[in-house]
Formats: C-alpha cells, structure tokens, sequence
C-alpha cells in the first residue's frame, strides 16, 4: 500500500472512531455518582408522569421531602411554571418561589426520553434573574440620569440663545451657573460609568504618589458643592493638620470624595449639615464622610457595595445607578486602603475609607 492510501485509510479510521477507547467509557456507578454530586436537580419521570428517580439536589431545591411516585406537573411550584421556550424535542420553563425576602426563580428544563418518559433539570436561577433585573434597572436609571442635566442645559441655552442680549448681568451669571451645574453633572456620571466598565473588563488603575487631603476635598467640592447648594446643605470640613499627607491618586480618591458627598447630599433632607473628618491611626489616614439621612436598612448593609445595588429606603427618592459605592471600593482597594460604612436606620449614615499616610511610608522607606 502507498504511503498516501495508507494516510488515508488511517484518517479514515479515526473518524469512525468516537474519540474514545472502550475501556474509557464511564462505568454505570460513576454516572449515579455525578449524579448524586449535581448541584442542579435530577428528576426523571415515567410514561404515567411519575417520579421515578430524583437526585439530592431536586429534593432541595424543589423543597421537598418526598418526591418519588409523585405527579411531577402537580408539584406546588411546577404547577405554577411559564413556558419560556418549547420544541419537540423539549421544553424550558421558570416557576416563581417565596425565598427569604424576595422571590426566587427556578428554571426546568425537560427533555423527552421518547416512550419511557421525561427527563426533568431544575435549576436555582434567581441570581442570574436578579442580575438582569437589576441591569435593566440601571438602563433605565443611566436614561433618567442622563436627561436630567440634557434637559437643564438644552432649556438653559434656549433661553440664552433667544434672550442672552437683553438679560442681566445677575441673569447671565444664574444661566451659566445652570450650565456648569448641569455639565458637572454629566461629567460625573460619565465619569462613573466609564470606571465601571473598566473594572469588570480588569483593566482599571490607580496612580498613588504623595498628595494633599485638603487639596483632594477642594477638587471633589468642585462637583458636589452645587448640589448641596441646591438643598441648602452644609458641608463641614474638619480635617485634623496631621493627615494631610498621604500616598494616593489625586483625580481617584477626589472621585470617591465626590461620590460620598453626593450619596449624603442626594440621601439626605434639605438644611442639613454633611460633615468631612480625618484623623491618623498606625500609619494611614481615615476620611469620614457622615450625613443626617434616614440611615441603611441592617439587612441591606452587607450589599451596598454591590454593583447597581440601591437601598429600598431611598430609590424612590432620588436618583442613582448604584455604582458610586462599587466604585469608591475599587479606588480604595487599589490604594492599599480600606472602605466601610456604619449607619443606624433613622439617624443617619457613615462612611469611612483609608490611605496610606505618605509621610509614614516616606520614613520607613529612609530606614531601609
């Protein structure tokens, strides 16, 4: 035989082949035992539509505690389940379920064994649901945010472009206070929602050198003072003189001021007062943003960091994206510092970051 048809005969073989020899094949134990390992619902059913085998993971997610010889369309939650997509060959379902405080999502997926009856996936879904709900909040809310300051500015330079000849000199000066407030604005958002980006995709950074705290809280005062004007806020500076120095980003960590400030000025009621602290402790430097708002719900607290996550006390009140916090963390975090928040529902909220003090980190490095 040439070496070609040889070549040939061999390539044709393999592709009889199923890739794997005969004593690969997974013996019947091993199967029962991923089966039993699954995390996702096992439930097979006879040609009557009855349970006939299940593994652990579909006694607990369905919640129950006998499932074998039961009608698996009678189930309490299968009952109630809404066809999502359906073909011949099988069926993709979702059924709603009371989960601790909020309503969970299963999804079943049911595959036909032809005569000797279904085979049945179900699945806890209620994350990957919870996600896209709260992805398409935060559209939504991106399009509220965005028309606000649009709609300011378009309005304000309406009234210039008709009127700008004729007004006053207190006049123009309101008119383009408006316009700075309203671009402000919008830079900050935009701000905001390009850091998001670049944190999920991994590519955001921080560049720390030694910098002024007092410095960092007049450029974060360019973007909210505006804002708390508009409630008739106060906004109280207490920085002690020995934490002015630290090791961080000037732009970055001014954000996370802004961001802070703004939470407490959007939060909180009219003719309150949001005060700025610092003090030193072991070689970094605490900032204390703390406002007068109604305060964080106890069950609520351990996800305010959580991307477009916004507290049920307050997203009827005011706007937001829920990704200032997210954000804040990751400027934070990536300046060796730490973030946290304290708040009492009804007498207002905390919020506390850390930074490496830049004259502690200037010594040890003259010691070494």
């Amino acid at each position: 035989m040439k070496e070609d048809e040889r070549s040939t005969s061999s390539t044709s073989d393999r592709r009889r082949t199923s890739g794997r020899r005969s004593s690969d094949a997974i013996a019947p134990i091993d199967v029962q035992d991923a089966l039993v390992a699954l995390t996702d619902g096992i439930v097979i059913v006879d040609v009557n539509g009855k349970i006939a085998s299940a593994n652990p993971a579909a006694f607990r997610i369905l919640g129950e505690d006998r499932l074998i010889g039961e009608r698996f369309e009678e189930l309490l939650l299968i009952s109630g389940a809404t066809a999502v997509q359906e073909t011949d060959a099988h069926r993709v379902r979702r059924a709603w379920f009371p989960r601790e405080d909020r309503m969970g999502v299963l999804e079943i997926v049911s595959t036909t064994l032809g005569p000797r009856g279904w085979l049945h996936t179900v699945r806890d879904v209620t994350a990957q649901a919870e996600l896209l709900r709260l992805k398409e909040d935060f559209l939504l809310q991106v399009a509220h945010e965005l028309r606000t300051p649009i709609a300011a500015l378009t309005a304000t330079l309406e009234l210039l472009y008709e009127d700008a000849l004729s007004m006053s000199r207190d006049e123009l000066g309101s008119m383009v206070s408006t316009l700075r407030r309203s671009a402000l604005r919008l830079e900050h958002l935009v701000e905001n929602l390009l850091d998001a980006g670049s944190i999920e995709a991994g590519t955001f950074q921080v560049r720390a050198m030694p910098a002024s705290m007092g410095q960092i809280l007049q450029d974060a005062l360019v973007f909210v003072q505006p804002l708390a004007d508009s409630k008739r806020q106060k906004i109280v500076a207490q920085l002690h003189p020995d934490s002015d120095r630290v090791l961080a980003d000037q732009r970055r960590t001014a954000q996370v001021l802004a961001n802070l400030i703004a939470n407490a000025s959007k939060y909180s009621p009219e003719d309150t007062t949001i005060t700025v602290s610092s003090l030193t402790r072991d070689g970094f430097v605490r900032l204390t943003v703390a406002d007068e708002g109604p305060g964080i719900p106890m069950d609520e607290q351990n996800r305010l960091f959580t991307r477009f996550f916004r507290s049920r006390e307050v997203r009827d009140q005011a706007g937001g994206l829920g990704l200032g916090l997210t954000i804040c963390r990751a400027i934070v975090h990536a300046q060796g510092g730490d973030i946290g928040v304290e708040s009492t529902p009804g007498h207002g909220t905390s919020v506390h970051f850390t930074l490496p003090k830049a004259r502690q980190l200037t010594e040890e490095a003259a010691t070494e």
